[in-house]
């Protein structure tokens, strides 16, 4: 019997790619690198804003952690200041979020974005109170796939894995869901492809967030 439920947040709550790529090409042009396209951050996104900014850069930088490091602060600055701008909801998913909880399941957001970001942006979208733990990137935790943090909030919630919903839409989502043994649902809205969230251990795929209902 599922008792919580974990959401990624980028592409499975929230469609983020324009502000993301906003916040990006500020700082890139900032520090005078060539701009990225809206593919070019799909492409890049997923593993952490440090990963996500290195992975922008010109490859002949990657190994430059120092740089990367002031790349990285210039563009949290930038995306603090934009990460509303055109980011929204995914049809269907307040509402059935909502019908969760009235349903009694404990709820929590997970991301590999900073953890400033992911709780600002999570409370700023939803209703006061309607998540019970809300979690980014933070030192003290490893990031996605490792199932560090997902396991932390199963014991938070007092569940057991198998009681857990996992809900995403990255192959890292679904390596997180397995690695910690929770149900790994893909959502297929998001920024990755069915073949992706299958290949990488998908137990269920969703088109529309009203089906996660009858997993529940």
């Amino acid at each position: 019997m599922i008792k919580a439920v974990i959401f990624d947040l980028d592409g499975t709550l929230a469609y983020t790619l324009e502000d993301l790529r906003t916040g990006m090409n500020l700082m890139l042009e900032e520090m005078g690198y060539p701009l990225r396209s809206t593919q070019d951050i799909l492409d890049a996104v997923n593993c952490g804003s440090i990963e996500f900014v290195r992975k922008s850069l010109p490859e002949e930088h990657w190994g430059n952690d120092e740089l990367v490091k002031k790349c990285h602060d210039c563009y949290a600055a930038h995306y603090t200041n934009h990460y509303l701008d055109k980011t929204v909801l995914y049809d269907g998913i307040e509402e059935t979020v909502l019908e969760m909880k009235k349903k009694g399941l404990k709820l929590a957001v997970l991301s590999n974005k900073s953890d400033g970001h992911t709780n600002d942006i999570t409370k700023k979208l939803f209703p006061d109170g309607t998540f019970e733990h809300i979690q980014g990137f933070m030192p003290e935790f490893p990031t996605k796939p490792d199932p560090t943090s997902a396991l932390y909030i199963a014991e938070k919630f007092g569940c057991e894995p198998k009681e857990i919903l996992y809900v995403g839409d990255s192959n890292v989502d679904m390596e997180t869901a397995r690695n910690a043994g929770f149900f790994a649902c893909g959502c297929t809205w998001g920024y990755r492809s069915v073949d992706i969230l299958i290949q990488s251990g998908a137990m269920a795929l969703v088109n529309k967030a009203k089906e996660l209902l009858m997993l529940i």
